[in-house]
């Protein structure tokens, strides 16, 4: 198995092999000894490669997907920091240069999510131009990534350069379906967002490619993208504006760990599982659907992928457990860096768990484990 800081890469050479993946997924992954690090007068123990996230809320988000991670509730009923939106830039940036020194010379993931981080665009170029001072003064972002609907690409096209220009890893474009009207369905853009058109998402599309690794990503769901025939079409498409790789991600499995909502019963309702998806791909290694061909199998600490290669491009399924992430977290060994919009710096999506830093107080660990 090839470990990275990050996750595990296997390739099955057996049809067994291929089967005892996908029925185990995260379950097989191997945790990395965790580092030891002295920040804010404690120590901690971190899962080396971790990610760091300034959680992108500055404005609400330009679309409202069915799915939104942001809208379920824990039944601790903590609050989660999209809440907040970051209303003073200036002593944001500063405190984000403060909670970041104790890491500088420790390599992490840059992950720019949270909300829609294009939304805002003056927000994210200062937030850029801050990153890459900090980049100047030791801090080392080894892999930098950006998850986004494309609707600030959109209205603010210079974005693409300012994050050409920090080095970008690859942008992750957010497609529910190549039917715009059925993307709309699932993904809600406002009215006023151009980019729920599709002609102005294609030709968007292309311009990015001058630029940036672009990666689309789909969410599958029930009348949305179903069926292996789907994921071919969507391919075709996506091929068609010059993409190359392409993640389709069944939902998030979430086995009762949140309160039941509206969204939590959208989830549950449309969840299209990938096991069938994989099963029609390559049913054996022996013998796969025509075009296709297994790759590797990824295995990360709450999550699973299947990489392929499907008529010159790479294709990845990939399937997640909140429930195993919950479990990680639960180790004491923070699994990730985050900096809501009030400053706090926590290992978890809610400001008022794993929290390493608030803002002129001395930290204390949190006893929760939610995600």
């Amino acid at each position: 198995m090839l470990t990275t800081l990050r996750n595990q890469y296997q390739t099955a050479t057996t049809t067994a092999e291929l089967a005892h993946f996908r029925q185990q997924a995260w379950r097989l992954y191997q945790p990395a000894a965790p580092v030891l690090v002295e920040a804010f007068g404690q120590e901690w123990w971190l899962r080396p490669g971790l990610t760091f996230t300034p959680f992108a809320n500055a404005v609400r988000c330009t679309a409202h997907c069915a799915f939104c991670s942001e809208e379920l509730q824990r039944y601790e009923g903590h609050q989660l920091t999209a809440k907040r939106l970051i209303d003073d830039y200036p002593a944001y940036f500063a405190r984000l240069g403060e909670v970041l020194r104790p890491f500088r010379g420790l390599p992490l993931g840059l992950s720019l999510s949270g909300l829609e981080a294009t939304a805002e665009p003056q927000w994210l170029r200062e937030l850029l131009a801050c990153l890459t001072v900090l980049e100047g003064e030791g801090m080392i972002f080894d892999e930098k990534v950006l998850y986004t609907n494309g609707s600030g690409l959109v209205t603010s096209p210079d974005l693409a350069l300012a994050l050409q220009d920090i080095g970008l890893t690859r942008l992750e474009l957010s497609r529910c379906h190549d039917d715009e009207r059925i993307n709309q369905e699932i993904m809600r853009f406002n009215r006023n967002q151009p980019v729920r058109h599709n002609a102005v998402y294609e030709a968007t599309v292309r311009w990015l490619h001058n630029h940036l690794a672009v990666k689309n990503s789909c969410i599958l769901t029930r009348g949305g993208i179903t069926t292996l025939l789907d994921v071919e079409r969507y391919l075709a498409w996506a091929a068609s504006l010059g993409v190359r790789q392409v993640v389709f991600r069944e939902l998030s499995r979430l086995e009762g760990s949140y309160l039941p909502n509206v969204f939590t019963d959208w989830i549950e309702a449309n969840r299209v599982p990938i096991e069938p998806l994989l099963a029609a791909a390559v049913p054996t290694l022996e013998a796969p659907r025509p075009g296709w061909a297994y790759a590797g199998s990824t295995f990360g600490y709450y999550y699973y992928n299947e990489h392929y290669q499907y008529q010159g491009l790479e294709v990845v399924f990939e399937t997640s457990s909140y429930p195993a992430l919950q479990a990680a977290t639960a180790t004491g060994v923070l699994q990730k860096l985050i900096l809501h919009s009030d400053g706090t710096l926590s290992g978890d999506w809610d400001p008022d768990s794993q929290v390493l830093s608030r803002v002129g107080t001395v930290s204390v660990a949190s006893s929760s484990a939610d995600f």
